[in-house]
């Protein structure tokens, strides 16, 4: 960071200590679990980390996972940034807000209300099973305390590559044990759903647990173009109780009139015939939304705070539907 950037930062850490002490008021007390415990399933913070990676233009991410914490890096070429804690209503506005301030923020980011976008109040998730969740960029070394508040770390963690950006989340969660926090990030770290289908940058995903190594990949297999559809035979690589597999899909996508891609799946046997396949509803990741179809749907859904459901009622949900 520059030394204007420092001073943002020392900054941001009073204005955000300030915050904390009000989030920490017994009259307070059920925000910070009401914020982190919003989604129905066990860690699915996982996919707010994919998401972030997508964003920051990585075409590849891993994951590292041992009994007392979880390590995640990805080849992202945009680093993390800082900005005025004092203009953030008009940094939001111009999309011009720091990651550390959007990080450490409940609710503000840069995001878009159609986009997968940047740190929001989905990456507070990670506070299910961690209290210090710890940054390390080629910008900046840092942790997050109090559940908002940022301080600078002096040395970088070993084992970061020179060009990654890398999170690090201990297991020191006051109320879920490392053991259970381990449990439920090894469990869903093995079974997620399509992970790259839906994303731009990201390519493959790897994974190390103690006694097993896995992959999620995504290649193109052929590309076509048929006026404004465009079709692509995609081959991707999945885990499924520690053994991999591919599956092969023709992918159909095309963007309404503010550049929004959406797409339908179909899904192919050994044979390259038409197999159905039931999925809920994708908004770049799986939703909680079942179609009954026996082919896959994605759009840039506006989603319900717990990204599970599609907003009722909003014209540009029925626009995408």
């Amino acid at each position: 960071m520059n030394n204007q950037e420092e001073l943002y930062f020392s900054e941001l850490s009073k204005q955000r200590a300030n915050g904390a002490d009000v989030l920490e008021m017994k009259f307070m007390q059920g925000v910070k679990n009401s914020i982190a415990e919003k989604y129905s399933d066990q860690a699915h913070f996982i996919y707010e980390l994919l998401q972030n990676a997508d964003d920051a233009k990585a075409t590849s991410a891993r994951f590292l996972l041992s009994e007392d914490k979880l390590v995640f890096a990805h080849n992202g070429t945009r680093r993390f940034s800082v900005s005025n804690p004092e203009t953030e209503e008009e940094d939001t506005a111009n999309g011009m807000l720091g990651d550390i301030n959007a990080i450490t923020s409940i609710g503000n980011s840069n995001k878009g209300e159609a986009s997968i976008g940047k740190f929001g109040v989905g990456f507070k998730a990670v506070f299910q099973y961690t209290s210090t969740p710890h940054i390390y960029d080629p910008n900046v070394f840092c942790k997050i305390e109090r559940f908002i508040v940022p301080a600078r770390i002096s040395e970088d963690f070993a084992g970061r590559r020179a060009d990654e950006t890398l999170f690090v989340f201990p297991f020191d969660h006051s109320e879920r044990s490392a053991a259970e926090a381990y449990e439920d990030i090894s469990e869903k770290l093995r079974s997620l759903d399509y992970p790259l289908l839906f994303l731009s940058n990201l390519k493959d995903i790897s994974l190390e647990i103690p006694d097993a190594l896995g992959l999620y990949g995504k290649s193109i297999v052929q590309r076509q173009q048929f006026g404004d559809t465009v079709a692509e035979l995609i081959c991707l690589t999945q885990n499924d109780s520690d053994e991999l597999y591919d599956d092969n899909l023709w992918l159909f996508s095309r963007k309404d009139s503010n550049g929004h891609t959406y797409s339908v799946g179909f899904f192919l046997d050994d044979k390259e015939n038409l197999t159905p396949k039931q999925h809920s509803a994708f908004c770049f990741f799986p939703t909680k939304e079942v179609t009954g179809l026996n082919f896959i749907i994605h759009a840039p859904f506006l989603l319900t705070d717990s990204r599970e459901g599609i907003r009722a009622g909003v014209q540009h949900n029925k626009d995408m539907i």
